[in-house]
């Protein structure tokens, strides 16, 4: 049975379709590789250096991702609202500016070819592989998979793009996953994209088999010509968030200005990747998703406060109700949750849930996994009642 966040996803996003995740096979990698990427790395530098590395000299090195189909969580698309939140909260929307990575965003599935990178340089980077199946989005009539050219400071030397994520979730009982944070020193840092957001004008790598199937909306180009059979590139000039958010609310898919479509063969294509400041949306590209379905994990409040900031008072927090769709209000709980983003220079950005009764995947199931509404914890800011 659809718990109720699934069914906020399909309601809210079944235009996007983001769905499963896969993973790239390697070939037999000897002879003569399949195919050449030209592309140049432009700007300077020292201009766009994070301030922590200022002195050092970056090992700038440029991967080939390709991307992963996936959900955002409901919450950061069309976030439930505020339960007379105190005060002193931040409020929702400095939660889902915290915490919710661009919904749109190109999000990395698997990193595979890597070449070091001078700016202002021609270069190329030669693909020994192709995208496997379970990378690919359609069936074997007709499937496509997509990659950006991700430009990068290769801190710890190891000629790899390291991908991160943020804090694994795991059942009721059971404790959460959490990435070192004492290697974030050394994790790799993101200075460009060709293909960053579709709400941005990109150039991707495109690669396709068999037909192509314009209703599955694997970042979409609605508006533009379809990718040729085998490799391309291929550019559009993104859309608004705004305008996205409202055609898929319609059931339908963003629309692209057909003026800015481009599509080219490898031959005839120069991937152009300036160097940018490594904002928050920039790093998010060296972070992978742990669930590619879009749900929520609501957790039980623990006794004493959630760290880092045991009091909160340094956290992005909110206290909102819990999702609901109209027409599932008659004998559903109600309730509120406690949402808070995860910390500045975390790594990768993400919401936390808790709720004083639910289950797993659902705040308002029937048997709840769950229930401390009699006595809830000493710190817990949110009302108690519904």
């Amino acid at each position: 049975m659809a718990t109720l966040n699934d069914k906020l996803v399909i309601a809210v996003l079944a235009g996007l379709g983001f769905l499963g995740c896969g993973k790239l096979v390697g070939l037999d990698t000897s002879g003569p590789p399949l195919a050449q990427i030209s592309f140049q790395v432009t700007g300077d530098i020292t201009s766009v250096q994070r301030a922590d590395t200022v002195g050092q000299t970056p090992q700038l090195r440029v991967a080939l991702v390709w991307g992963a189909q996936w959900l955002p969580e409901p919450f950061c698309v069309l976030p439930p609202p505020d339960v007379l939140p105190p005060p002193e909260s931040p409020g929702i929307k400095a939660v889902v500016a915290a915490g919710c990575p661009d919904s749109f965003g190109f999000v990395p599935n698997r990193a595979d070819a890597d070449v070091p990178v001078t700016p202002g340089v021609p270069s190329t980077i030669s693909l020994i592989n192709v995208p496997a199946a379970d990378v690919m989005v359609g069936d074997v009539t007709a499937r496509v998979a997509y990659a950006s050219l991700i430009v990068y400071d290769d801190r710890n030397g190891n000629g790899a793009l390291d991908f991160h994520h943020p804090p694994q979730h795991r059942h009721h009982g059971q404790p959460d996953l959490v990435e070192d944070a004492g290697a974030s020193a050394t994790w790799d840092i993101v200075y460009g994209a060709s293909f960053i957001s579709m709400t941005l004008p990109d150039q991707r790598v495109a690669y396709r088999e068999g037909g192509f199937d314009t209703s599955v909306a694997f970042y979409p180009r609605n508006g533009c010509d379809p990718p040729p059979p085998s490799f391309s590139i291929l550019s559009a000039g993104g859309f608004s968030q705004s305008d996205a958010l409202l055609a898929v609310l319609q059931g339908m898919l963003p629309v692209e200005d057909p003026t800015t479509c481009g599509l080219a063969t490898l031959a005839q294509a120069v991937v152009t990747i300036p160097l940018q400041s490594p904002t928050t949306r920039l790093l998010e590209l060296a972070c992978t998703v742990n669930n590619a379905s879009g749900m929520t994990f609501y957790r039980e409040p623990p006794a004493t406060a959630p760290t880092p900031t045991p009091d909160l008072s340094g956290a992005t927090w909110a206290c909102v109700g819990f999702p609901r769709l109209p027409g599932d209000d008659a004998g559903v709980p109600t309730g509120s949750q406690l949402v808070f983003s995860s910390a500045p220079g975390a790594g990768c950005q993400s919401v936390n849930h808790y709720t004083l009764r639910g289950c797993d995947n659902d705040p308002s199931c029937s048997t709840p996994d769950w229930d401390v509404t009699a006595k809830p914890p000493s710190w817990w800011p949110c009302p108690t009642t519904p």
